[in-house]
């Protein structure tokens, strides 16, 4: 008897489990990994319906959300799109710090009639393949801290023409944040042959080679690097890191000398002012 109510609450649990309504939204996903993609926002737990959005990069702004329509899930698991009309189609430009949101997956948006990509966001892709337009936005990636996807776009960019406007500090940069540091050295030393003045590429492989402890070559490419700059934010952050690298290693007298480098162009409203006056508390110690 009682293996027979086992059987019986066994089949019970799977018989409700496949009439219950099924909710294939993973908010799981950061919205710059979704760029060219209907999205669909999270909602609160007394609410009915999510918000359907449509998520594209504009170029000239950044990413941006243009709000589509409204989806309900009935009891027996249909997803049920209903349109806006143009009027209610709001555009929100997207913070640094936004929720996750969930890609609408493929079935359910051909169930629905959806398209793959709305009529109107032509007109932001156009273009979108030239090279001074996949540095722009391997720009807009390196902007939001999303250097891994930046990569794709710069080095297409890369292979057709090295010396393009702003594309060898960007890929620098993307190759520098995810921690690629012998390739951003390559191809800083690239860029520094035909443009040797240019400071922020100094700076960029000042922070290579002193991730790889490489000292030497990140002081020089640092003095450098603030020799040529008239920017003292650049050049107080170049001196911080620096004597952030002496700090670690406890190198007092390197510590000392970079921080009196850092005092020539350190205003005390400067983000790293705070920072290097802990660090020279902490030495006292």
């Amino acid at each position: 008897m009682i293996k027979f109510l086992h059987i019986l609450l066994l089949l019970f649990i799977i018989q409700s489990s496949a009439s219950a309504p099924k909710d294939d939204l993973v908010f799981d996903k950061k919205y710059f990994e979704c760029e060219n993609q209907w999205i669909v926002l999270p909602k609160q737990a007394s609410e009915q319906e999510y918000m359907v959005c449509y998520l594209y990069l504009d170029r000239s702004a950044g990413f941006t959300l243009k709000l589509q329509g409204d989806l309900s899930i009935s009891p027996e698991g249909k997803y049920i799109f209903e349109a806006n009309d143009d009027s209610k189609n709001m555009i929100f430009r997207i913070p640094p710090d936004y929720v996750l949101v969930a890609i609408l997956p493929e079935a359910r948006r051909s169930e629905m009639n959806i398209p793959a990509q709305p009529d109107w966001v032509k007109i932001y892709r156009e273009g979108e393949d030239d090279t001074d337009q996949l540095v722009r936005r391997g720009w807009h990636y390196n902007h939001v801290g999303a250097s891994g996807l930046a990569l794709l776009p710069l080095l297409k960019a890369y292979n057709r023409d090295a010396h393009a406007e702003g594309l060898e500090f960007e890929l620098a940069y993307a190759y520098n944040a995810e921690g690629k540091f012998d390739k951003a050295i390559e191809v800083l030393n690239k860029a520094l042959k035909k443009d040797p003045k240019n400071y922020m590429f100094f700076r960029e492989l000042g922070y290579a080679y002193l991730h790889i402890e490489k000292v030497t070559d990140a002081e020089k490419a640092y003095k450098k690097g603030i020799s040529l700059s008239d920017n003292r934010a650049e050049q107080s952050e170049m001196a911080f890191n620096m004597a952030g690298h002496y700090f670690r290693t406890r190198n007092k007298k390197k510590f000392d000398e970079w921080v009196g480098e850092f005092h020539k162009y350190a205003d005390k409203d400067m983000v790293y002012y705070e920072y290097l006056e802990k660090m020279q508390e902490q030495f006292g110690k």
